[in-house]
């Protein structure tokens, strides 16, 4: 099911919209979905772009306001040039959304919003990685903490989490820290 003429490209959101030829704001060269703003990347623009990026380019601009609020679509989606599954992947790092990628050719589908969002977090140079094992099992792990910090948080109350929050962080920048740890640790001192 290889989509042999390319300005047929179909939504993989909307299902029947036709995608556009346009570009992503300071980015590649995408197809553009004019009902749900959407846009298809395909692999070989997006690694020819990323190939061509100065180092001034490549930063986030400074002082940029907050990034906007994305909603991604929760169905699952095609892929608008070969027709195969789009595998999902978090981004983390203060996107909270998922970007989906083909498996097959590579292309990336971004949402509405969301690579305004990635251009403001300063990730839009990193959506290769997104898709990564190593960038996956960091967020896994961020996520585990949080979900730790939370339970720790309602089991404690707000007052004393931030307490001994602050007092870890004391800890673990003091020039001393093993031994001040070893102190706590000691049930000779109870």
């Amino acid at each position: 099911m290889v989509n042999a003429d390319k300005t047929l490209m179909k939504c993989p959101v909307c299902k029947t919209a036709v995608l556009l030829d346009d570009a992503l704001p300071g980015g590649p060269p995408s197809h553009r979905c004019s009902d749900c703003r959407g846009h298809w990347v395909e692999a070989d623009r997006y690694w020819k772009w990323l190939e061509t990026r100065s180092a001034t380019q490549s930063q986030a601009a400074s002082g940029n306001p907050a990034a906007p609020v994305v909603e991604s679509a929760p169905k699952a989606k095609l892929c608008p040039e070969c027709g195969r599954l789009l595998t999902r992947a978090k981004v983390g790092r203060g996107a909270d959304f998922f970007l989906e990628r083909c498996s097959h050719c590579g292309g990336i589908w971004f949402d509405a919003d969301e690579w305004d969002t990635l251009l403001a977090l300063g990730l839009h140079d990193d959506v290769h990685f997104v898709f990564s094992d190593a960038w996956q099992a960091e967020i896994a792990r961020i996520d585990r903490q949080r979900q730790h910090d939370r339970l720790l948080r309602e089991k404690l109350g707000d007052v004393d989490f931030d307490k001994i929050q602050q007092i870890k962080t004391w800890l673990d920048g003091h020039p001393h820290r093993v031994e001040l740890y070893a102190i706590l640790l000691d049930d000779k001192n109870k």
